[in-house]
């Protein structure tokens, strides 16, 4: 495995400042990191709340409205792709209102639509492209201004998504009820304004490193069979990943469930992420970050069994919340530090940005699909299964990788 301990400073750039890796300078930008994840996953995750006042409103149908959702995610991750390099180039600064202004202004104009076809523009492109701009960024920054807590480091930032669903869903759900969506998205939307400006005071470029001779180049590491496999099982994961974010809710209201009490199921998956990202990305200190991701992949399987056989009890519907939620919160703490450990820090947002896509593919079809399915047939037990196919795919693609060491991974 390539020891990042070799990388050599060259000093600064001009928009560096002053504190260098793991410095209170460098903790300060995970946890801006952290304030700004926080925010846009809650205001995101709570479209789940939001999904069948909008189908009415709208007169549309499961998929259709889900493709709104779906459109957000896949333009947020593949975003990644020019959002990782112009952030190689001049930070993540300069991206990041750029996405204030894009997200914000995107839910407030969600709220004014009166078609769901608008909607797509609005809130799909609008906010999938203001996540876009900070999403990869922030992560490749955060990695960069970190050596020895680099595992952990990056569970603080990316735990923010985690919090984001406990603490923020549960305050959007409420707004959703009780004001209706359109007055909660105008809200959420100048929140993002708000939330946006002041992490970009916080914000700057991690301490420039020399790269490794011998390092690959970006060429041979999206062709590598580690990177390929990486991206392949996470297209599969991610198809099944999301499905639960859009209509758990609506089963457990369909089971019975109070609307207020189904909600919470968001910020149980919530609770899971923090624990997984946390939990995992220290331990990633310790132990192989590739053994540690095999991990998470693994119990993704039998906690969708448990969705399947659940019956609709609010008690089964937790549990399965909470394991999804520690696995998946696992697996986005490790994938950048899982990535730098076999490709290096240099050109790392490129790498992720590239690396990313697949989620947003994933995200794309998973959600869609599973609302043509529910439409078609009515039944839950179809998609369900075929996310217990999705994420065992992944688990066996992902299994080789499991002992990779640095060039190992790349033959």
């Amino acid at each position: 495995m390539r020891s990042l301990s070799t990388l050599a400073f060259r000093g600064q750039d001009t928009n560096a400042v002053a504190g260098g890796v793991d410095s209170g300078r460098a903790w300060s930008i995970a946890i801006a990191g952290a304030l700004l994840n926080t925010w846009t996953f809650g205001v995101f995750y709570s479209f789940g709340a939001a999904f069948e006042e909008m189908a009415e409103d709208f007169q549309s149908g499961l998929g259709a409205t889900a493709a709104v959702f779906a459109i957000t995610t896949f333009l947020f991750f593949a975003g990644g792709l020019v959002a990782g390099p112009l952030s190689d180039r001049f930070g993540p600064r300069p991206l990041l209102v750029f996405g204030a202004f894009s997200m914000g202004v995107g839910l407030m104009l969600t709220a004014e639509v009166s078609s769901l076809q608008v909607g797509y523009l609005t809130y799909g492109a609008g906010v999938g492209i203001g996540i876009a701009t900070y999403l990869v960024p922030m992560t490749a920054c955060v990695g960069g201004w970190f050596n020895q807590h680099r595992s952990l480091a990056l569970g603080v930032h990316t735990g923010g998504i985690g919090l984001g669903t406990l603490l923020l869903v549960p305050v959007a759900e409420w707004l959703i009820r009780t004001e209706g969506w359109r007055a909660a998205f105008r809200l959420l939307g100048f929140g993002t304004l708000v939330v946006y400006a002041l992490a970009a005071l916080v914000v700057a470029r991690p301490p420039v490193r020399a790269a490794i001779a011998g390092s690959p180049t970006k060429k041979t590491v999206f062709r590598s069979n580690g990177f390929v496999r990486m991206y392949l099982a996470g297209l599969l994961m991610s198809s099944a990943l999301f499905v639960p974010f859009v209509f758990i809710v609506k089963y457990a209201k369909d089971a019975g469930v109070s609307a207020p009490t189904a909600a919470w199921l968001i910020s149980v998956i919530g609770v899971g992420s923090v624990v997984g990202r946390l939990g995992l990305g220290a331990l990633g200190t310790r132990l192989s970050p590739a053994k540690l991701s095999l991990l998470c992949y693994a119990v993704q399987p039998p906690a969708y069994l448990l969705w399947l056989v659940s019956g609709g009890r609010f008690g089964l519907l937790v549990v399965f919340s909470a394991v999804l939620g520690a696995a998946y919160g696992g697996y986005v703490a490790l994938s950048p530090v899982l990535a730098a450990e076999l490709y290096g820090l240099e050109g790392l947002g490129s790498i992720l940005g590239v690396l990313y896509t697949s989620a947003g593919v994933g995200g794309l079809i998973g959600p869609i699909a599973a609302g043509v399915l529910l439409e078609r047939t009515g039944s839950f037990p179809v998609v369900i299964t075929t996310s217990i196919v999705l994420t065992s795919l992944a688990t066996a693609v992902f299994l080789p990788l499991w002992n990779a060491v640095g060039a190992q991974a790349d033959g």
